[in-house]
């Protein structure tokens, strides 16, 4: 679990000062506004688009709508990685969209947000284009008759599922929309079908009075609900743009200082929609069935220009956290994993394997062919740059950036469906650790503890602490009891005061009292096998661990993770699926162990009761000397997200009525991770 060290005193202030200058010249560089949310007065307009947006009457079998892979409960998408057809059960079945029948499609469905009458291209591929007024560049040449009526791409957008035979159209020989032999003509049918339904009909007549309805004024109407219905951007972004220097927090400015500076997103990210609509080949993995020979080309296939080979509309970004999988085909699960795939773009090819956790499809996805991949480079974007050696602390900046700043109000104000708990984490200084020990101690329960520290083993790396959504596992033995913890962090606050930077996070948690044969078992493999790292790795004296060591703690590693696989521990799913490997073939391994002395309290805020742990730990760092270090954690029940600008202020006033001052704050927290993964490579490459 990712929480973000404390900034302190002065110089935090000097921080923020320069890094909101450079930000406003971001601001400037990439013409960088607020979203001007058009209002319209045409309510009546929108209540018409509103009921043919969720009618099934526009499918040529009466089971879609638009609803189906749009819809509203999972922010105006369908939440898979690609769209399933007409014949899949809909969105409201349990569990999400489900196959059964339908046609697994070639794209991903994208989400709706944000969308505007200026909108100059949709799909995509962008083959719907508003070329100027009335004039639109589509699939199948317009009428006159349906294009001087249409006044943005998208509601020339909504035309074209309707007339798919996999999207809403139905195969020929189910219907009769189906077999009619042009796509005007299935429009026609369409269209006579909506007005045979008085109230539509009704509608229609009061709206356009003295006109030949078609479908382009249906288009219009479910075009005009959802750009009025799905505009979110009410975001501490944008509040930061319109003049509130506060509105984003010290973590969120960084990722977007490392988002335009170093990560040179701006390049394709930019404006009021953080977004040009151009179209660029970024390099992304091909999955699925696509729409040539299992490979899709993009733009390409609209173009017919080899520049455009691979290339894909930029999207834009606000409420990107809520809108995942992402890219065309929804080839990454996390946001995590888009960084990383434009932190090294041909190492995220080569290494890219899909492993197919959705439980929605019939059939399996199908995997990415890496015979294209030299193809993909060939032709990748001018605007991109191949490697931008992320540090860890940059990518989670990043992410934050994205998954809080840019989210919209609402949802950022939203419960977590999920039981949680709330916590609050600052690392010390010995000189905080003792004022907080001499204020406390005669209050609290003492306890030693050893921590147990493990990740999960992919790619040559550990996984587990490189999601938006880190996770911890480990295991805590406390005298002759052993429990397994499992933390996942869903959500992250901070806020400033005085210069210190308070985070507060809520985790997902789970806690299993162990099996004292199972606990027995893990524990002593691991320290069997940190005794024999340490054998060898001391300050001054590093040298290499002889072959029959490695093996010997190649042994303790198997054991261990054949009996943290015993644990039935039920995130172990989430894991599973956050993490892109099949359940079976999650490798659990020892990162780091601790001894912890705490010192537990309980205080209330609320009526709700906080524990508070002093804890003073004594580490391993990478050269294999013994560290100690001192934190405080606070821990509570759930706590709303509208109170935590009063919790933050409360602990704030805890920590100063303590007699804590700012030098106190911001220890450091040393780890042996990366003597332990070099040593793993080693073992298992």
């Amino acid at each position: 679990m990712f929480i973000l060290a404390i900034a302190v005193g002065l110089l935090n202030f000097t921080f923020a000062e320069s890094i909101d200058q450079r930000l406003e010249s971001y601001v400037k560089e990439f013409k960088l506004r607020p979203i001007d949310h058009q209002l319209s007065q045409n309510t009546q307009l929108i209540e018409l688009g509103r009921k043919l947006f969720f009618d099934k009457n526009l499918s040529g079998n009466k089971n879609i709508n638009c609803a189906e892979c749009h819809h509203p409960r999972v922010m105006t998408h369908d939440g898979l990685p690609l769209a399933l057809g007409e014949g899949a059960r809909g969105i409201e079945a349990h569990g999400g969209r489900m196959q059964a029948k339908g046609k697994l499609l070639a794209r991903n469905s994208p989400a709706l947000i944000n969308l505007n009458y200026n909108q100059p291209s949709m799909f995509w591929d962008g083959r719907v284009e508003k070329i100027a007024p009335g004039l639109f560049q589509t699939p199948v040449p317009l009428d006159t008759k349906i294009s001087s009526i249409l006044r943005s791409s998208v509601a020339a957008q909504a035309m074209f599922p309707m007339v798919d035979h996999a999207e809403m159209r139905g195969q020929k020989g189910t219907n009769p929309i189906a077999d009619a032999a042009t796509e005007e003509e299935a429009w026609e049918l369409l269209t006579k079908r909506i007005l045979e339904i008085k109230e539509y009909k009704d509608s229609f007549t009061a709206l356009y009075p003295n006109q030949d309805i078609n479908i382009a004024h249906i288009a219009e109407a479910i075009a005009e609900f959802e750009i009025q219905n799905f505009s979110f951007s009410n975001t501490p972004y944008d509040r930061y743009l319109k003049g509130d220097s506060k509105a984003m927090n010290e973590i969120q400015k960084m990722g977007m200082d490392i988002f335009f500076g170093k990560g040179k997103c701006g390049s394709c990210h930019q404006g009021d929609q953080l977004a040009l609509n151009e179209f660029h080949n970024i390099g992304t993995p091909q999955i699925g069935p696509g729409k040539t020979n299992g490979d899709d080309f993009g733009r390409y296939g609209v173009t017919n220009n080899s520049k455009d080979l691979y290339a894909f509309r930029t999207p834009g970004l606000r409420n990107v956290s809520l809108t995942a999988p992402y890219m065309h085909n929804g080839a990454f699960k996390t946001l995590a994993q888009v960084i990383e795939h434009y932190d090294d773009i041909e190492a995220s090819l080569i290494d890219y394997n899909l492993v197919n956790n959705w439980k929605n499809y019939v059939e399996e996805i199908k995997n990415h062919d890496h015979s294209t991949d030299q193809m993909r480079m060939n032709h990748l974007s001018t605007k991109l740059t191949t490697k931008l050696y992320f540090k860890e602390e940059e990518e989670k900046a990043l992410v934050e950036f994205l998954r809080t700043a840019l989210t919209d109000q609402v949802f950022l104000d939203q419960e977590i469906a999920d039981e949680y708990k709330t916590y609050a984490r600052f690392q010390l200084q010995e000189s905080g650790f003792n004022k907080l020990h001499q204020a406390t101690s005669r209050e609290s329960t003492i306890n030693q503890m050893t921590y147990y520290y493990f990740d999960v083993f992919q790619n040559g790396g550990f996984a587990l602490r490189e999601l938006e959504q880190p996770m911890r596992l480990m295991i805590l033995e406390n005298g002759a009891e052993s429990e397994l913890v499992f933390r996942q962090q869903l959500h992250k606050s901070a806020s400033a005061d005085q210069g210190i930077i308070i985070d507060t996070s809520f985790n997902k948690t789970e806690k299993i009292k162990l099996d004292g044969d199972i606990a027995l078992s893990i524990n002593t493999n691991f320290n069997d096998m940190f005794k024999r790292i340490y054998q060898y790795i001391k300050p001054g004296t590093q040298q290499d661990i002889p072959l029959f060591e490695l093996d010997l703690i190649k042994v303790d590693v198997n054991e261990i993770n054949t009996n943290i696989q015993q644990i039935p521990f039920k995130n172990k799913k989430e894991i599973s699926n956050l993490l892109n490997v099949k359940i079976d073939d999650l490798f659990f391994v020892p990162t780091s162990l601790n001894s912890k002395e705490t010192y537990v309290r309980n205080i209330q805020f609320n009526q709700l009761s906080i524990e508070v742990v002093l804890q003073k730990s004594i580490l391993r760092t990478e050269d294999g000397s013994l560290e100690s270090t001192w934190a405080i954690e606070f821990e509570t029940s759930k706590v709303l997200k509208k109170d935590l600008a009063t919790l933050n202020t409360f602990i704030f006033n805890y920590l100063v009525d303590s007699g804590l001052v700012a030098i106190d704050f911001g220890g450091h927290s040393p780890s042996p991770s990366k003597t332990t993964e070099k040593i793993l490579q080693t073992i298992f490459p």
